[in-house]
């Protein structure tokens, strides 16, 4: 199964962003209930590893850790892509997302390589942008490069299942992860 290890972002963030979402002159937003910043994106989490995946991740101590949004960006080509809230690298959320990481690979998942570069995905674009729409975007980028998005306080980690369909992906909990000390 398609899965993802992240960090929920709560009212007051989500309501921010759905804020700059409805001011964004392109692109699909993303419902605010599938409003998350990925830890690690698992592209198949077999089922005889699912035990091996919760002990490793029940067994993970961590402060909760400081979420700052620092602006907007684009990932991807700016015709095409996502548009997302960047986040600051705090420390804390860095360890946090490499013991994770260093924890499912132990746990016998093969991993992606990917760098690390914390985000909440808040548009996605089409694929077929035309020359005033990626103006529109750009001229959307300047203005907005410093949303004020509120930061939060992250206690707890959820492990999603993600399911592709044609209105987009479903996310489904598959279990919460405290983070304690």
């Amino acid at each position: 199964m398609r899965a993802f290890l992240a960090l929920d972002v709560p009212d007051p963030a989500a309501e921010a962003i759905a804020r700059l979402q409805r001011s964004a002159p392109f692109g699909r937003p993303v419902p605010e209930e599938n409003l998350h910043l990925t830890l690690v994106f698992i592209e198949d989490l077999p089922t005889d590893l699912e035990e091996p995946v919760h002990d490793a991740l029940s067994s993970l101590r961590s402060p909760p850790v400081r979420v700052e949004f620092s602006g907007l960006a684009g990932f991807g080509p700016v015709e095409r892509g996502l548009l997302a809230a960047t986040v600051a690298p705090d420390p804390g959320l860095i360890d946090l997302q490499s013991r994770a990481e260093a924890r499912l690979r132990s746990a016998g998942l093969e991993l992606p390589r990917r760098r690390f570069r914390p985000h909440v995905t808040l548009l996605r674009m089409s694929r077929a942008a035309s020359p005033e729409q990626k103006v529109k975007m750009q001229t959307f980028l300047s203005a907005f490069g410093t949303a004020a998005i509120p930061g939060f306080d992250a206690a707890e980690m959820v492990l999603y299942e993600s399911t592709l369909g044609p209105g987009g992906a479903r996310h489904d909990e598959l279990e919460r992860y405290p983070l304690i000390s």
